[in-house]
């Protein structure tokens, strides 16, 4: 991991982000490209010399802003490039990994609730729909030191195997054990018998996942499973793919995915295909 991404707009949730993110520089001797947009109305982009003076102001405050943040985190030894845009934050972390050189993307949310959402909730749903790299969703200040149990919702088929590898080599990095669970429901039930034959079939070709556990777990829907599954067994860390399927691979639907960034209390991961 060599650069680390953070969409920030100086509050306390993208602040919290931000702490994690310098942590994991930290340990991987990473770079952060700290990006903060400022989303001019329509009218500030027709150049009206009356309006001109007006947006220039809000982008030398962000400016201004921006210089401070980069500065406390180049004082805790870490690199840092500050990055300006006047687009959305979708649009801008889309611009940014096409440039290349990015390998996650850490930023904050407030969950499905609560008037700070408007704008980190809402850009942390739709950066995790669009992302090519992996996105770590923070919802509460964190030390990376205690994330230690990391549940990982999956299918168990080989088709997954990239975003496997990265799972894996994510919970060694923070030094985190996962717990690879399935979840199984009545609109696609499977046996125990069934589930218990792909896992050891996924196993016998995958022997680092051996370190690990395996489960299976029964719910009504998959949201459903994977947060109760994960408050049962106290992880620290929810693990998915935000990828979009149809008939019994619904189980790795982009909105599932969205939901449980909103929804669950604890950080998320999720890692594109």
């Amino acid at each position: 991991m060599n650069n680390i991404l953070v969409p920030v707009d100086f509050s306390e949730k993208s602040n919290q982000a931000l702490d994690v993110a310098v942590q994991l520089a930290k340990k991987n001797k990473a770079k952060i490209t700290l990006l903060h947009c400022v989303e001019l109305p329509v009218r500030y982009t027709t150049r009206s010399s009356s309006e001109l003076p007006e947006a220039l102001f809000f982008i030398k405050t962000a400016q201004k802003k921006l210089a401070e943040v980069s500065e406390q985190v180049t004082n805790k030894s870490v690199n840092v490039i500050p990055v300006l845009e006047t687009n959305s934050i979708a649009d801008s972390v889309e611009n940014i990994i096409e440039k290349g050189f990015i390998d996650l993307i850490v930023m904050g949310s407030t969950g499905a609730t609560g008037a700070k959402e408007i704008f980190i909730g809402s850009n942390a749903e739709k950066v995790v729909r669009s992302a090519s790299v992996p996105v770590l969703v923070i919802k509460d200040k964190t030390d990376i030191k205690t994330l230690k149990k990391i549940v990982f919702a999956c299918d168990f088929s080989q088709k997954y195997e990239n975003a496997f590898q990265k799972a894996v080599e994510f919970a060694k990095m923070i030094g985190a054990k996962i717990d690879f669970v399935y979840i199984n429901t009545p609109y696609a039930f499977r046996t125990s018998r069934e589930i218990k034959e792909f896992m050891e079939e996924f196993t016998s070709s995958h022997k680092e996942i051996r370190s690990h556990n395996t489960h299976w777990y029964n719910d009504f829907r998959i949201e459903d499973g994977i947060i109760n599954f994960a408050e049962d067994h106290q992880s620290d860390l929810i693990c998915m793919f935000p990828i979009r399927r149809s008939g019994i691979a619904h189980f790795f639907n982009g909105s599932i995915s969205e939901d449980i960034v909103n929804h669950s209390d604890k950080p998320v991961l999720t890692i594109k295909l």
